[in-house]
């Protein structure tokens, strides 16, 4: 596992969507390492009920294809309330298609997966506290 200690988050809330578990097991002992506050949501639906009870997200770490309401559906919704809380999109299904529909419906930045621990440490910290 990576040297953590650079990237102590604590104070900070991040929502995970993802509804495959080892893939969200995956995030989880990545992202618990940081000390940042984890919330998880396993569907489109659960991902919007939870933006709209918590005003203090501070990322989003969203898949593209989740049950009931897709990721690119729950982006659009978290920029129609907060045209500011970074997200990270992520997704198996790499291509440009899926890409560009991220980045037209507000995604900060867009990840393959497999997502290496190095990259989404790096991504996560710029977004988290970006440079002045």
């Amino acid at each position: 596992m990576m040297n953590t200690e650079n990237h102590n988050w604590s104070g900070k809330t991040i929502l995970v969507v993802e509804d495959v578990d080892s893939s969200r097991r995956y995030f989880e002992a990545a992202l618990k390492l940081t000390k940042a506050n984890l919330l998880y949501a396993k569907n489109g639906k659960e991902a919007i009920d939870i933006i709209n009870d918590n005003k203090k997200i501070d990322l989003v770490l969203l898949d593209i294809y989740l049950p009931m309401i897709n990721g690119i559906e729950v982006l659009k919704h978290i920029r129609k309330i907060n045209a500011h809380i970074p997200v990270i999109v992520q997704t198996a299904y790499t291509g440009y298609h899926n890409e560009e529909e991220a980045f037209d419906a507000g995604a900060n930045i867009f990840l393959a997966k497999p997502v290496s621990l190095s990259s989404l440490y790096q991504e996560i910290e710029v977004l988290l506290y970006p440079a002045p």
